[in-house]
């Protein structure tokens, strides 16, 4: 018997004992009904993103969520900045991307004071969120543009990571004078969520719940607190918030945390989420789409004492081709002196792929230059 036959065969022997089983089902009749009437949408009834924009007029606050990889769903975001500007240009745009103790090099970029690679440095944003800012830089730019001011929502990653470690009680007292002074641990259902969130963590054993749990409050606790203190500073403004999903899910992270200190009415707009009582307000399902992303080297560094060197490559690396070798140490990119990893992502964020970077190295007592095709 060939192949073909065989997988001829294999098909028609499923085929025969799925209907045998479905039929065997039907004569037995169903045993167990749905524990609960599941959501339906009536299709008829959806709406364009233009038309829920329209219905958030009236709200002092929209929430917008985000898998922060996704380049379709920082297109919605840009799309909502855009028409919550036109109906009030006193916008306010709070993200999560960005930390409180940089809030002044955000508020430079935007006044125009300072340029946008000074701007990456000084607001530490590849250290710091590590996500390409190709995600990012429409939203900046149309903020830039129309002078709106953004709100660093986040907390110091130092304080989230170090309660993550040993909990709030780890926290000096100088650092407790950092963090909200209420902080809200009530909601069962929220917690609940994040315990399977962190069960799903890989060697989530070796790590404490509760300490967990209290970073993720304190994280939401801090970008409520943000926002809340711009809207009350700034009464005639509205905002919209750029968070991940996760913080906006049922209005537990965010929202709700914010509603308690100021009572602002309120509206959350989640991406591809599931549809379930009472996650959003509104869910939209925008197409998949790729944006711009930024070109790497394909070497693996090792930084110590502001001194990058290389330690391995990835496979088919654009560096190895080029001529480097393991040990060697990146002294420059086109010319712009690096020292961190950092260094490389904000050179690398303006070269595009088919581009060629020049690299300086030093490899023992000799410095050498290599012309890098990027990819």
């Amino acid at each position: 018997m060939t192949l073909r036959h065989t997988l001829i065969a294999s098909v028609l022997l499923f085929a025969a004992l799925v209907f045998a089983t479905v039929v065997a089902s039907a004569e037995r009749g169903m045993r167990k009904s749905l524990q609960e009437d599941p959501p339906a949408v009536d299709l008829s009834t959806l709406k364009t993103l233009a038309a829920v924009v329209e219905k958030l007029a009236q709200k002092k606050i929209v929430y917008v969520g985000e898998e922060h990889d996704k380049f379709s769903h920082h297109q919605v975001q840009l799309e909502v900045l855009r028409g919550l500007y036109q109906q009030t240009p006193k916008l306010a745009v709070g993200m999560e991307m960005f930390q409180r103790p940089f809030q002044k090099a955000l508020d430079d970029y935007i006044a125009g004071a300072i340029d946008e690679r000074t701007f990456l440095r000084r607001s530490e944003y590849f250290k710091r969120w590590n996500i390409d800012y190709n995600l990012y830089q429409p939203i900046l730019n149309f903020a830039r543009e129309h002078r709106l001011p953004v709100i660093a929502l986040n907390a110091q990653s130092e304080i989230v990571d170090k309660v993550a470690k040993g909990g709030l009680d780890s926290l000096s007292k100088e650092e407790k004078q950092e963090i909200p002074q209420e902080l809200d641990f009530s909601d069962q259902e929220y917690q609940a969520r994040l315990k399977e969130v962190f069960a799903a963590h890989g060697k989530s054993q070796e790590k404490n719940f509760e300490f967990f749990y209290q970073a993720q409050i304190l994280w939401d606790e801090t970008m409520a607190e943000s926002m809340d203190r711009f809207l009350k500073k700034n009464p005639d403004f509205r905002a919209v918030v750029l968070a991940g999903a996760g913080h906006l899910q049922y209005g537990s992270g965010i929202p709700k945390r914010a509603f308690r200190r100021n009572g602002f009415d309120y509206a959350i707009l989640l991406n591809d989420g599931e549809v379930k009582k009472g996650i959003a307000d509104f869910i939209v399902f925008p197409e998949a789409s790729n944006g711009p992303t930024a070109p790497r080297l394909g070497a693996v560094l090792d930084e110590q004492n502001q001194r990058l060197r290389i330690t391995g490559f990835a496979k088919d690396s654009v560096a190895e081709k080029a001529g480097l070798k393991v040990d060697d140490t990146i002294v420059a990119l086109d010319d712009y002196p690096v020292s961190s990893g950092e260094d490389v992502r904000i050179a690398l964020f303006y070269k595009h792929p088919g581009e060629t970077i020049k690299v300086k190295a030093r490899r023992r007592d000799e410095e050498l230059e290599f012309n890098v095709r990027l990819q």
